[in-house]
């Protein structure tokens, strides 16, 4: 990272914020005298900041009103029990449990949870500068004075950030996307492995779904008109709602490009569809620049006319092969997937026409209503089934929230009998290693130790170089904070370092004993993060392998329910736009997290080398199989008036459909029976378009459809038939190491 990068990135912009926000009531309430209740201030702004994120205004202000008033609560709650060690212990694993078990539903619980923790980590902390109830509610007073300072602020400041973090995350999502266009040339090129190709696609989309879903958290909720191209956020809604479906093109591709076999065809088109994809990246990368640049940014002009150039000769090829076809097999097999392809680039290059004519302000239709648009909103809720379905140690999110409360409580005990100064250091510290995965989790052990001791070298060099006083001590702490915010989502080791400086400072300002609190500060972090250690192996440990099984059903429904969707619309002719697309949305979030999960696996259990392939084919063929599903949503897209599946085609896709559903019900019958066999049948209907293409019928557009339609069916059901055998391959998960 460059120092340009860091200055202007988001996370500097955010810590920048926080730090004028917060440091206000802290040096005015100095200035005027009152040193405690300025701190405290500063510390109810800390309980709200981590919510100043990113997110749409009403879901903002309801979370940062959750935050700090529960802040203050268990603040309080915790000054007080802490004179009653067994009350203490039974509150403190209790609280912990319930905050850490909701954490992982949403990554807005998530933050809510950490500053929870910290609540409760100063509660525990300050508690014998609280004598007293009536003292106690005092500074709990103040606490939430300080939150509803930063809210104000917050909500002032919210106007000004939402176009540059909107802008941020279009520009994140163009870059991506055009490396998504880059990276499919790998399908073209049969020296690389098609397997190797695919994981760095799906790795890839992964980012851009991602994206779609920042920007669907800053947009879609505003009290607001989000349609109107007039207005930066219309634009913004716009720009999102090609840039999904320009994905859903570019994903639908890649199973016709990976299952193009290899020929004199394909090696003709291979220069065109090249020059298409990377025409396309150009065209995203120079929009990128346009939405910083304006109208001083480069034209896209040129990439557009070797776009065009690239589509025209593909067209006349694939026109030219369509003459040609007539008893060879092969030949027809390769001019179906190249057409497909070609299709797809026709609303690829149509796409990105809409884009530029939303950034010239030109009128650009939405096939989506307003209130259709708010249904892609994320909802941070959970539902009462979904909830008591993880109230069982079969749930990674019980299992991590019990845990953490066993290993935090007796962190802090423990750090408490060994005489440890401030033992609420080493609660703390276990809050922020411990995470749901093993692999996260043991990053953060090391970034936490290794942070936590350049820290501590870095506090003493400073202590003993300047020998600060109040004033000094004040404006190192505060530094301090803001190198640690501005690094919170970069590099955690560094996070540590500026917080470990962070609590050496404030202490010295507190006049409180520096070499003790850096003294006590190593002991109880080296303590914290053994007891991590040994809880991530043998405290309820859960291992990514084991999410796999529930990843896998999520996607397969997910997909399932797609499938049914597409089917509906070409048996009934009814089409309904805004849910085909939440149902997209579903499947490629659900494949996203199956994938996701995948990698994370590999990452966590190198060494089991059987059950990764396994679990790696069983993900690739699921992401084939979104894509298969895609092509038939598209194609209902583009030929509207298609509806007339005959008996043969309709049976077979309720056979493809039926097969999903048998792997969610009994995922591990026997997989020894073939998948049903429609080569027959798709030969006799390709002799049939062969003769109806010789005497030019009108017929051979309407069959042509239909083989389209059978051959999908066919392929979902050979890939289901996969999925049966792959599933039934299950060695045992171990360990980690």
């Amino acid at each position: 990272m460059t120092i340009k990068e860091y200055i202007t990135s988001e996370d500097t912009e955010s810590a920048l914020r926080f730090l004028l926000g917060a440091s206000l009531p802290l040096l005015v309430s100095l200035v005027l005298g009152y040193n405690e209740l300025g701190l405290f201030l500063f510390l109810g702004c800390t309980f709200v900041f981590g919510i100043d994120i990113p997110i749409a205004l009403p879901k903002k202000l309801g979370f940062m009103l959750l935050s700090g008033g529960l802040s203050a609560l268990l603040f309080l709650v915790f000054t007080q029990v802490k004179a009653y060690p067994l009350l203490n212990a039974v509150m403190l694993f209790g609280v912990l449990f319930v905050i850490n078990f909701l954490s992982p539903f949403s990554s807005n619980f998530s933050i809510v949870a950490l500053l929870l923790n910290l609540s409760v980590m100063i509660g525990l902390s300050l508690a014998a500068t609280v004598p007293t109830l009536s003292d106690g509610l005092q500074k709990a007073g103040y606490l939430l004075l300080g939150a509803s300072w930063y809210i104000l602020y917050a909500l002032l400041m919210h106007p000004l950030q939402r176009p540059r973090q909107l802008r941020r995350r279009l520009q994140d999502c163009l870059r991506l996307t055009a490396d998504y266009f880059s990276m499919q040339d790998g399908l073209l090129h049969s020296d690389r492995p098609g397997d190797e190709v695919l994981l760095a696609l799906t790795q890839k989309q992964g980012g851009i779904l991602a994206a779609h879903q920042q920007i669907r958290e800053v947009l879609l909720r505003e009290p607001m008109n989000i349609t109107n191209p007039e207005t930066f956020m219309g634009r913004a809604t716009h720009f999102l709602a090609n840039l999904v479906d320009l994905l859903e093109l570019a994903t639908a591709s890649v199973s016709s490009l990976e299952a193009l076999p290899d020929s004199p065809e394909k090696e003709k088109a291979k220069p065109l569809l090249l020059t298409l994809n990377d025409s396309i990246a150009a065209q995203l990368l120079l929009l990128e620049g346009r939405l910083v640049a304006g109208e001083q940014a480069p034209s896209t002009r040129d990439h557009d006319d070797a776009a065009e150039r690239a589509l025209q000769e593909l067209t006349l090829f694939l026109d030219d092969q369509k003459q040609s076809l007539r008893g060879l097999v092969q030949v027809a097999e390769s001019y179906r997937l190249l057409r497909r392809v070609q299709r797809n680039a026709e609303q690829e290059l149509r796409l990105l026409r809409n884009l530029r004519d939303t950034l010239d302000r030109r009128e650009v239709r939405l096939d989506l209503p307003d209130e259709g648009l708010r249904r892609f909103a994320l909802r941070d809720t959970i539902g009462w089934n979904y909830l008591r379905s993880h109230l069982s140690l079969q749930s990674g999110f019980f299992r991590y929230a019990l845990r953490m409360a066993l290993t935090a409580t007796g962190a802090y005990f423990l750090a408490a009998a060994l005489g440890l100064g401030n033992p609420s250091w080493a609660l703390l510290t276990v809050l922020v290693i411990l995470k749901p995965g093993f692999s996260l989790s043991r990053e953060r052990l090391a970034h936490r130790t290794y942070g936590t001791l350049v820290g501590l070298a870095a506090g003493l060099a400073i202590y003993y170089l300047f020998r600060p006083g109040l004033i000094l001590s004040l404006a190192i702490f505060l530094i301090a904070q803001f190198g640690a915010f501005s690094f919170v989502k970069r590099q955690y080791a560094v996070t540590t370092g500026f917080f470990t400086i962070f609590i050496l400072f404030f202490y010295s300002y507190l006049q409180r004993g520096f070499m003790d609190a850096a003294y006590y500060r190593l002991l109880d972090t080296l303590l914290a993060a053994g007891l991590c250690w040994l809880a991530m192996r043998f405290v309820f440990p859960f291992w990514e392998l084991q999410k796999l099984p529930g990843d896998v059903a999520s996607a397969l429904r997910a997909n399932h329910d797609l499938l049914k969707n597409v089917l509906n619309q070409a048996r009934t002719g009814e089409s309904n736009v805004t849910e085909y697309k939440l149902y997209r949305k579903t499947a490629f979030l659900e494949t996203d997290d199956l994938l996701s999960s995948y990698r994370l696996a590999q990452a966590e259990t190198p060494r089991q080398t059987e059950l990764l392939g396994n679990a790696q084919r069983i993900a690739l063929l699921i992401y084939t199989q979104l894509s298969l599903i895609t092509n038939l949503g598209l194609f209902l897209k583009r030929n509207p008036d298609y509806r007339r599946l005959d008996t043969r085609v309709n049976n077979s896709l309720q056979e493809a459909m039926n097969g999903i559903d048998s792997l969610l019900s009994q995922p591990y019958l026997d997989a020894d029976e073939e998948a049903a066999d429609d080569s027959e049948e798709m030969s006799r209907r390709q002799l049939e378009i062969e003769e109806l293409l010789r005497t030019d019928s009108r017929q051979y557009l309407p069959r042509a459809y239909d083989l389209f339609w059978l051959e999908s069916a066919h392929k979902l059901k050979v890939i289901t038939h996969k999925l049966r055998k792959k599933l039934n391959q299950k060695p045992e998960v171990t360990s980690a190491d």
